[in-house]
């Protein structure tokens, strides 16, 4: 089978890229400076904090009570987001239903925006197709920026209403209909300096197409309706 080949209908776009210098791009095709709004560099508080792993508890110490795991911390102007938890993927979402793929569409939405906050993919990109063009586009933008030093503040995406009516198609996939919002996002560079900001995403509405395959859900890509 395919895998893209149905994919390969939708001309896909981005929720939020952001790179150095750029805020918002609404597609993966087209010039990028028709898509974004950009500020210019304006001074915050500059942090030498470092995005971590999820957190774990300390080992315990000889009384033999671990200790609490550090607080988690959102991304703000004056650092990275630090201490984030990866997503806990509810048990539905494991499930070959209608029900199921609606929890794995919003579990899938919830790894995005941790990659956001933390620039740690590896969840997310074992329950996404490899062929996911769009996802490739954001992973290596995003990517480019917290290698560089800098971080993301904002960007987080929200499923807002899921529907679907269920049926394979011809390759086996399935279609789904999704609302979502998505906050204002900034882009911080390693200096501290505010690069870029973006307008919120409102009730945008984009297709999913996942696939169930060896007893779970893929995610194969996602982008507006076909015609749009």
């Amino acid at each position: 089978m395919n895998r893209t080949s149905t994919a390969d209908r939708f001309r896909f776009r981005m929720l939020v890229v952001l790179v150095a210098g750029t805020v918002m791009l609404s597609g993966c095709q087209g010039d990028p400076d028709e898509e974004q709004t950009t500020s210019p560099p304006t001074s915050v508080a500059p942090t030498s904090a470092a995005v971590s792993e999820a957190p774990t508890a300390s080992a315990a110490p000889s009384g033999g009570q671990a200790t609490a795991a550090p607080e988690p911390t959102p991304a703000s102007s004056n650092g990275p987001a630090a201490n984030i938890p990866v997503p806990t993927k509810p048990a539905l979402a494991d499930e070959n239903s209608k029900e199921g793929l609606e929890a794995f569409t919003r579990y899938w939405f919830e790894l995005f925006n941790y990659g956001y906050a933390t620039n740690d993919w590896k969840t997310f990109s074992k329950v996404t197709d490899p062929g996911c063009g769009t996802c490739r586009n954001v992973l290596a933008a995003v990517n480019e920026h917290y290698k560089s030093g800098g971080w993301i503040v904002g960007a987080e995406a929200e499923v807002r209403s899921f529907t679907t009516d269920f049926v394979p198609n011809i390759e086996g996939s399935i279609s789904s209909f999704v609302e979502v919002n998505q906050t204002a996002a900034m882009t911080i560079s390693e200096d501290g300096l505010l690069e870029g900001t973006s307008e919120p995403r409102q009730e945008s509405i984009d297709v999913v197409i996942a696939l169930w395959e060896d007893g779970r859900w893929v995610m194969l890509d996602f982008g507006p309706p076909e015609g749009t």
